[in-house]
């Protein structure tokens, strides 16, 4: 990790660099299974076998990309990490502290699980299906959230989740019906295992190792790839025919170039996702990236055109396109209403005399987006998230209150914003 006092003020506003680096990892997500997709469908593997091999190599692209940028060098006369630009929380590879490390170990088992999900289904769907399938994690996100709340849900909420569940519905459907084991896969193993993902990265990214200073993406993603790779090598390995490893062998050389593209791509979304969870909350972070499921159609149909067949099977009947847009956009309206419907509201702190730091104490109420310090007749400023007034009051400024040494708070809802 890098120190504090190397950082320069950033040229560019906070919202600025979030919204980079959640769009951004949407769109190199969907890049990095065009890698994955044209691999299974142009080489006579196994999605599966396939698998397997392209995670080991994305483990040894990963290890190589984190030791290249560990490399220092002088900039204003202090030494610097390359990879000071990708995270500036960086230094170079190392073992992280007990506590995040295993967070970084939950959630490389969860990622396992759903990493074989996506490679089942990679190898059964086109992208039109699979990068919209991927943001079914938002309503299991939600629901955490309301449980670990003990919260209702309100309108807005219930209106998304059913727009986001029937559109992934839509998008599942084939001209025989639905395809029962890919829905049951989407509703199971694959969105509630990346849910905890989710939830143990941002847990990690949020978790600081010395005031100012938190875990640095790049080495929660050489972590939690290792601990991936070993969950998916030990439920995989012992159903694998014999010929397997041949196989690997042989198409070793002719994918290679497509499991190194995959790698750098997954790398460089991973870690401004997990960047990105940093800043800000889980639903929206996920919202932004869903970007990659506008592409899913432009994906295949260019793709095919240009390699016939290597996006998979496309539909030709009318009615079945009908229905796949139709879901699409569904599940666009289902993120965007979620995020829309978010009530922003600026919270002033007074304290009591002698009362020390609570920075870190604040920052970490559910909801609480940014905390300042604050020099004159209040000690803080809280920017706050929730998705209703009630739920500003219930479940942060309640909170807030209960903080020792806190004196007063004033609430300043925001009407409308200009960027």
């Amino acid at each position: 990790m890098s120190s504090r006092s190397q950082r320069p003020v950033s040229q560019r506003s906070s919202t600025t660099i979030f919204y980079t680096l959640a769009i951004g990892s949407g769109v190199l997500r969907a890049i990095t299974f065009v890698f994955d997709i044209v691999a299974i469908n142009t080489i006579d593997i196994h999605p599966l076998i396939y698998g397997i091999l392209a995670q080991w190599v994305s483990l040894l692209v990963t290890v190589l990309l984190v030791a290249i940028v560990s490399i220092r060098r002088t900039v204003d006369g202090r030494k610097q990490a390359l990879g000071y630009n990708l995270d500036p929380d960086f230094d170079r590879l190392r073992i992280l502290p007990k506590k995040p490390m295993i967070y970084l170990v939950i959630s490389g088992i969860f990622a396992g699980i759903s990493t074989l999900s996506y490679y089942i289904l990679t190898g059964a769907s086109d992208a039109t299906a699979v990068l919209p399938y991927g943001q079914l994690v938002i309503i299991y996100l939600l629901m955490g959230d309301l449980l670990a709340e003990k919260d209702t849900p309100t309108i807005i909420e219930i209106q998304s989740v059913v727009s986001i569940l029937f559109g992934v519905l839509l998008i599942g459907a084939t001209p025989g019906g639905f395809d029962i084991p890919s829905l049951l896969l989407v509703l199971g193993p694959m969105n509630i295992s990346a849910a905890f993902v989710t939830y143990y990265q941002r847990k990690t990214k949020r978790h600081e190792i010395s005031p100012g200073l938190r875990v640095d993406s790049l080495n929660m993603r050489v972590w939690t790839l290792l601990v991936l790779n070993c969950v998916m090598s030990l439920i995989i390995l012992p159903m694998m025919p014999a010929d397997s490893w041949q196989v690997m062998i042989d198409n070793f050389i002719p994918l290679l170039w497509l499991m190194v593209g995959s790698s750098i791509t997954i790398f460089l979304a991973l870690v401004m996702y997990a960047r990105a969870l940093g800043r800000g909350s889980m639903s929206v972070v996920n919202s932004l990236s869903a970007i990659s499921v506008v592409l899913g159609v432009p994906i295949t149909l260019i793709g095919n055109a240009l390699l016939p067949g290597a996006f998979g099977i496309i539909e030709t009947d009318p009615f079945m396109w009908t229905l796949t847009i139709l879901g699409i956009v569904l599940v666009m309206i289902g993120i965007i209403s979620l995020q829309a419907a978010d009530v922003h509201s600026l919270v002033l702190v007074k304290v009591k005399p002698l009362v020390g730091d609570l920075l870190p104490e604040l920052f970490n109420i559910r909801g609480v987006e940014k905390v300042a310090a604050l020099a004159g007749t209040h000690d803080y400023i809280l920017t706050i998230k929730s998705r209703n007034l009630a739920k500003t009051r219930t479940k942060v400024l309640n909170k807030i209150q209960k903080i020792p040494g806190i004196d007063d708070i004033e609430t300043l809802v925001v009407i409308k914003e200009f960027r």
